[in-house]
């Protein structure tokens, strides 16, 4: 049993740590659809960038084949067969330990970032990436879906399980970052995407995530 005087000083404590949570999430979300506005702006001027030519210029002459199949094997996570069912199984698990209202902001970011990622290809219009038979498939190329949605779904659940306190941060935050750059990674190496597609993917989904963020804060507190 805690003293009385931490028992008191705790509510306080969280109520602090829950502020600054909300700050940096606000900022984290300012920053992502401000990238996103950004890039949308410049690509209605030029949909060619310096930085999609040297990219993509480098992996062409250094792609290996194994290389290409371990980062396809990462690329899974935007996929829906990866994302849906790793979205339910975080979502029960927060419900039956914690609290359904908890892990709604889950289900939210996964549902909100496909849907955004969805609206902005269709209101672009980027071409993706032409090789020598075409390009990989007849979809709008910007923003990347798989990274939007890998980035979406592992920052949003890792930031549950920290602030639930139902997993380590030097574990769920490292597990998270690397699905969400592999994700993204895996496009712009298999020339499914250009690489500022991967960038506004990444951006897009921690924009969601942020946001999801403030929204499991609100649910926290009341």
């Amino acid at each position: 049993m805690f003293p009385r005087s931490v028992r008191h000083r705790r509510p306080q404590l969280d109520e602090a740590a829950s502020r600054r949570h909300r700050l940096a999430l606000a900022a984290a979300a300012g920053g992502g659809v401000a990238l996103i506005s950004a890039m949308v702006a410049r690509l209605g001027v030029d949909e060619h960038w310096p930085i999609d030519l040297r990219v993509r210029a480098v992996v062409a002459t250094h792609r290996k084949p194994k290389t290409r199949a371990m980062l396809r094997m990462a690329g899974t996570a935007g996929a829906v067969g990866v994302y849906v069912p790793a979205t339910v199984l975080a979502v029960l698990l927060v419900s039956s330990r914690r609290d359904t209202l908890r892990a709604m902001p889950i289900a939210g970011a996964v549902t909100s970032a496909a849907i955004a990622s969805w609206l902005l290809k269709h209101a672009v219009k980027r071409p993706r990436p032409r090789g020598k038979h075409g390009p990989v498939n007849s979809h709008p190329s910007f923003p990347s879906g798989h990274a939007t949605r890998a980035s979406a779904t592992a920052l949003t659940i890792a930031y549950v399980l920290l602030r639930e306190r139902m997993a380590p941060h030097h574990v769920a935050l490292p597990i998270a970052a690397g699905i969400s750059a592999a994700a993204g990674v895996s496009r712009a190496y298999a020339d499914a995407h250009w690489t500022t597609d991967v960038i506004g993917g990444w951006a897009l989904g921690a924009a969601t995530a942020a946001a999801a963020g403030l929204w499991y804060e609100h649910v926290r507190d009341d």
